[in-house]
């Protein structure tokens, strides 16, 4: 809340943070005084260059620490001083960060930032619940999904107590994406079906709104109206994360006729308001694509219809053999564990940032 958003798109998670006031390894890197020692043979020179990464690796750890340590004396401070805001605006500041350092994998980073976010956001239900869902996210990518989902529950149960918060749907995505990682695949499709109300509710969307009549997408806003505009074409990012989350797992329950109207549908809201190069239109039309080549198929060997009704044994019928009690056979469909019909790994999920929906 948001990404996420993971999901984006998304979020309170979707959120681009700008590392302004943060060092830049790669900066302070560049800036060290590290002296390069000349090589006397041409067989030392990789030796030279080992040397000279670790002295460096060393350094960026030494100022990774020391700002930890500063960070880890700040929220004592505030805590024990009862500036509950501050440390309010300070665990949304751990937040961002550690949502950025997920992106480089920087796992330990990741981890120490979230620990500080939570003692900060303590007295605060809705800080606490992105601070959740951030965690949520960094077991994910650990994979350990039994962890993820016990942040997530709390999350929810954080969310159902709050009015007017906004994002709720991210919280829903979260969830959607690691049920659907454990094969639970029917309650993975009535999270991502929340995540879809609650969007339609934030963006005032009719579920049956695909034209590009809203206020969205009004010409001649000025600046405010524009930045306003940014936010809400965000959010519509991930409300197409929302259409294809559903699809994907409306296909694993074989409910393919529906799995291609969500795909439609998405496409079509999103492309209205993104375009039609944004990248989770894209995605839309690739499951959309793919969806369609492989529903025939799949009706076949599956015995099913598209709604997942069983289709009648059509061979038995015109053999006028009737055989009491007996069921059409399907035939079983090999797929891995972690592949989706549409070959998707999972489905999104919305981890708080905006750069790893899709």
């Amino acid at each position: 809340m948001p990404v996420l958003d993971d999901n984006g798109g998304e979020e309170h998670l979707d959120i681009e943070f700008d590392e302004a006031s943060v060092n830049d390894p790669e900066t302070n890197s560049a800036n060290s005084s590290v002296k390069t020692v000349p090589s006397k043979a041409p067989s030392s020179k990789p030796a030279s260059e080992m040397q000279q990464l670790e002295e460096l690796h060393f350094i960026e750890n030494q100022k990774e620490l020391v700002a930890l340590q500063r960070l880890d004396d700040k929220c004592a401070q505030l805590q024990q001083e009862g500036r509950y805001t501050e440390a309010l605006e300070l665990g949304e500041m751990c937040n961002l960060l550690a949502m950025t350092y997920l992106q480089q994998e920087a796992f330990r980073v990741v981890l120490e930032l979230l620990k500080k976010a939570e003692i900060l956001t303590e007295r605060h239900p809705a800080g606490r619940a992105v601070t959740l869902n951030n965690l949520a996210c960094y077991y994910r990518r650990q994979g350990n999904l039994h962890k993820a989902l016990t942040y997530l529950t709390e999350a929810l149960k954080i969310e159902a107590r709050l009015d007017n918060l906004p994002n709720k749907a991210d919280t829903h995505l979260n969830m959607c994406a690691v049920l659907s990682q454990l094969g639970k695949h029917q309650s993975a499709l009535g999270h991502a079906q929340s995540a879809l109300v609650f969007l339609h509710e934030e963006l005032q969307l009719g579920l049956s709104d695909t034209t590009g009549s809203n206020p969205i997408n009004k010409p001649g806003a000025k600046s405010s109206e524009k930045i306003e505009q940014n936010v809400k074409l965000d959010r519509v990012a991930v409300l197409g994360i929302a259409y294809h989350n559903v699809g994907v797992e409306q296909e694993f329950l074989k409910c393919w006729d529906l799995s291609l109207q969500s795909y439609k549908k998405g496409m079509q809201i999103t492309s209205t308001y993104l375009g039609d190069s944004h990248g989770i239109v894209i995605t839309l039309q690739n499951s959309l694509l793919s969806a369609k080549r492989s529903m025939a198929s799949k009706i076949r060997t599956s015995g099913t219809r598209g709604d997942g009704v069983s289709l009648p044994n059509i061979s038995s019928a015109r053999s006028g053999v009737k055989s009491a009690g007996s069921k059409p056979k399907a035939k079983k469909v090999i797929r891995s564990k972690d592949e989706s019909p549409t070959k998707f790994p999972v489905a999104y999920n919305n981890n708080g940032s905006n750069n790893n929906r899709y």
